[in-house]
Parts: C-alpha cells; structure tokens; sequence
C-alpha cells in the first residue's frame, strides 16, 4: 500500500481557504493530514473546502474554559482522505493535551496508528517544555510498537544533523536531555525521521544545519517539523516546501511524505 502524510503547523494568522487551497493539491489517493495551531474557524473553513472523508479536532474534546484565553483555543486537527478514523483520543498528561491526538484510522483493510502533536515553544514555558516532552516521551515509549508514524511541530533541535548523536537541543534546564528522549540519541521509541531515511535512500545530500528549512526563528533557519515513521514504511519521497507553504499564509513549511508499506 502507498500512503501520503501531509505535517503542518498553519499558524493561527493565516488564512484557512489560501491554506486549503495548498492542501487541496496535495491530496493523493490514501492520505493523512496533521495540522497544527488550528483555531475552531480555521478547522470548520478547512473541512468545508477539502471535506475529507473523515477528520478529528482535538478542541473537541478539551474545550477550553470560560476563562482560559488565547492558548488554550490553539488546536490541532487529522484529516482522513479515502479512510475512516476508528477511534482517536488526547495524551491526558501532557502541559496542553488539546495541542495532541492519538488517531487509529483505516485506509481499507490497512489499520494506521499516528499521532499529532505541537511542543511547547520554549521561550514562555522555561521548564514546562522538557516535562512535556517527558509527558510524550513516555506515551511513545509505551505504544512504539504499536504505532507507524508521529509528526511533530517540535520547536527543535537547535542544531540539526543526520547524526542522531550529534544533534543539539535548547537548554530548559535540563540540557535538552527530555527532547533527546524523542529526537536524539536516547530516543525511546524505534521511529525514525523519515527525511533523513529518505536522504540516505537517496545518497545525494549535505550534513547541514539545518537539514531542510521549516521554520525561521529571528531570521535563524531551522527544522522544526518531521515526519517519524516505524520501518514498516518506507519514505519513497519527502518534501519540505518552505517557500510555497510561506506563500500560502503559513511561517512553517508543510512537510509531505510519501510511503510504502515493506512489511
């Protein structure tokens, strides 16, 4: 089976028919789309346009509070081209459990397990950031085995490399131990960043920092979006479209995947 999954944080500033509009293009046969800082209006203009077979918004189901503010009304969505959700929920123990899901979806006989998720950023949370990264380090470690692929805003490394040793992390106190746990050498899960399988594959790149643009931060280029996917996919083709996805209203790069079941 071939799959395509689409990664994105859309910003809450943008504009959702100009961020539709570059989905829409996108759309191939069999695919998963996770979006990031999805505001309630965002979601609903985004659905109406693409009308997905099936779509899940993680404000759904932690709505926010009479007097939480501007935070707590930032989402994130899955959307399901020719496939069905079965059941999906939030990871409860994390600092913003509605900036996650946990989808278990199916694309005809083929039963995928995903999860989307948007770190914390870092400069406002200090110390919250590694206990959330904990927070889904441990989720990770739990269902790895159960599970073919996590895409991320991560709002990391601060370095970026193709060896996973070497990568840097920014220091919340914790020496970027935490985040390790999920994208660096200690890394308790089995997933791999499928743009670096995909560049090895291909056999024709630069170590460079960073790897790919997605995002700039104080007109500092960096990778802060991935795909992770288990070795029963195999990445045939991975984009990262900084330009376009800027273009399209966004300040991150939508990051496309193609893959290939090998199992």
């Amino acid at each position: 089976m071939k799959i395509r999954v689409i990664q994105w944080n859309i910003s809450t500033s943008s504009k959702p028919q100009a961020i539709a509009s570059f989905i829409e293009d996108r759309i191939k046969s069999y695919t998963v789309v996770n979006l990031q800082e999805v505001t309630a209006n965002a979601h609903n203009k985004i659905i109406d346009t693409l009308k997905p077979s099936d779509s899940v918004y993680s404000l759904h189901l932690r709505k926010p509070g009479k007097y939480e503010e501007r935070n707590r009304r930032m989402g994130v969505s899955t959307l399901v081209f020719n496939g069905r959700i079965e059941n999906f929920s939030l990871l409860e123990r994390t600092i913003f459990p509605e900036r996650t899901l946990d989808v278990r979806l199916l694309f005809g006989s083929e039963s995928i397990h995903i999860i989307n998720f948007h770190s914390l950023t870092g400069v406002g949370y200090h110390k919250a950031k590694p206990s959330n990264f904990a927070a889904i380090a441990d989720y990770l470690d739990y269902y790895h085995n159960d599970l073919d692929f996590f895409t991320c805003d991560a709002n990391e490394p601060k370095v970026d490399t193709l060896n996973d040793d070497e990568i840097e992390f920014w220091n919340r106190g914790d020496k970027g131990k935490k985040a390790s746990l999920l994208f660096g050498k200690s890394k308790v899960h089995n997933l791999k960043d499928a743009f670096k399988v995909y560049l090895d594959k291909k056999g024709n790149y630069e170590d460079k920092n960073p790897l790919a643009v997605s995002h700039m931060t104080k007109g500092v280029p960096r990778r802060y979006d991935f795909i992770y996917a288990s070795k029963k996919w195999e990445p045939t083709y991975i984009e990262y479209s900084y330009e376009k996805s800027i273009k399209s209203t966004s300040d991150h790069s939508m990051v496309m995947g193609e893959f290939v079941n090998n199992v």
